[in-house]
Order: structure tokens, then sequence, then C-alpha cells
């Protein structure tokens, strides 16, 4: 499925319902990471297939140039992934087999900074590999790499590369992120792997000394920024947390 966010652009979406349905029924949205996809190397398909056995819709898209949607990811900013956010949100919300009062997030990595820049009013947020000094942690990963006045490029592990404007690092100015994440009313869930080596721990811990009740945190021993190896024990407790808040 696609929809135009502010920017005019088309986005590209995957809607993943359960087999057999009749009424209106609650929903999750999956938000991606730092120039990431839809699928998050597979995390956000097994977890829009397992909600789908609870009864819950998902919907995950491709940010503004990343994957099939529309956009050059050098031109993004926080604002920009945050007014996308809101554009996936309004739809999903006015779906005809969506129940708007019952609507949940998974955010992962810097989709969890995206989400708290939105302060969206849902029901129910799962925070993953949390990300709230989001400056501080993507100069440190960018490295020799960053460069404040021109383009700032990130060579990763699979041998992609990342590369983002000037204005991405200004845009920060533009968001107090622990004061949004007390503007935040639904039950929030946070999950960290112990052995994150993209963002400390202390990140998640930060987040939930100031987010408000009812709040919970999980560490996952021995797992890193992508929940490896702890993918299946993340998945049950994400799904126990719907089953409990939406």
């Amino acid at each position: 499925m696609q929809i135009k966010n502010k920017a005019k652009e088309t986005l590209i979406g995957v809607e993943t319902l359960p087999s057999e349905y009749k009424d209106k029924l609650p929903a999750v949205v999956l938000v991606h990471g730092f120039a990431y996809q839809k699928e998050e190397d597979g995390m956000f398909v097994e977890l829009a297939k397992r909600l789908t056995e609870i009864g819950v819709i998902s919907y995950r898209f491709d940010f503004s140039g990343c994957g099939e949607s529309e956009g050059d990811y050098v031109d993004t900013t926080l604002s920009k992934l945050r007014d996308d956010l809101e554009s996936i949100l309004e739809f999903v919300k006015t779906r005809s087999n969506v129940d708007p009062n019952r609507i949940g997030i998974i955010g992962q990595s810097f989709g969890t900074t995206t989400t708290i820049a939105l302060a969206p009013e849902i029901n129910s947020l799962v925070l993953m590999g949390t990300v709230l000094n989001a400056k501080e942690i993507l100069v440190n990963l960018f490295g020799d790499g960053y460069n404040p006045n021109g383009i700032s490029t990130r060579i990763r592990s699979d041998a992609s590369t990342v590369r983002i404007g000037p204005e991405f690092w200004k845009d920060f100015g533009n968001h107090n992120l622990p004061s949004l994440v007390k503007q935040i009313k639904c039950p929030i869930l946070l999950i960290h792997g112990s052995e994150d080596d993209h963002v400390p721990l202390s990140e998640m811990e930060e987040t939930h000394s100031i987010a408000n009740e009812p709040k919970e945190k999980i560490i996952l021993e021995g797992a890193d920024h992508r929940l490896d190896p702890k993918r299946e024990e993340m998945y049950k407790i994400v799904i126990d947390w719907f089953k409990k808040t939406l």
C-alpha cells in the first residue's frame, strides 16, 4: 500500500491482517531505524506475523528515502521522519478495519527517536534499543564521517553507505526529546540488549526514569542492538505486552 507524506512523496508500506476477522481490530505500527527498511532484517516481518495470531493488524512503512519509498535520505531530518510517522498514523486510524482507540507502536533504534519526537496519542508503546540523546549517539557512530557543514557518510558492516546532509544535525535543536517523553501518556515497554554496542544501556535507563507510569523495562542479557540472539524471547515479550495493553 502507499500514502503521500507532507512533502508529497510516496511512502510504501505493508498491511498484515489476521486470516479471519469481523469487527474493527487493534493495530500496531512498526517504526524502523536509521536508514533501514520496513523489514528490519526480518524482525518486523516476524512481529507482524505474530501480531496477526493475537488478532492485531500491523502496518510497516519505509520512511522517505528508504527501501521502496520516494525521496533521498540525504535530505532527511528528525522533523521529516516525525512528519512521515504522523502521516502514517493518520492513515492507519482512518482504515475501515482498524479500531482507532486501540493503536500501538513498536519503535526500533532510531525509530524510537522518531516516535518520541512525535509523542503520539496512542494506546500502547514498545521502544527497543532506545535512542534518546540521538545527536550524540549518531555523531559517535559516524565517527570520522561526521561533517556538520557538509555530507556526513557512514559505511555499515554490510558495506552499504549512509549519506546525511547538514540539516539533519541542525534539526536536532528543534526537539527536546526528554521533555517529549513526558508527553507520552500510554503504557510504555522498553527493551534493550545488554551487549548493545551501538546504543548504551543508559539511553534506555534515562528514558525509563522520565517516562510516565505505567512503564516497564526489560534487559535482554547477551543481546546486541538487533536483539540477536534473543529475538525469540523479545517476540514473546512484545506479544504478551500488546495482549495486556491493547
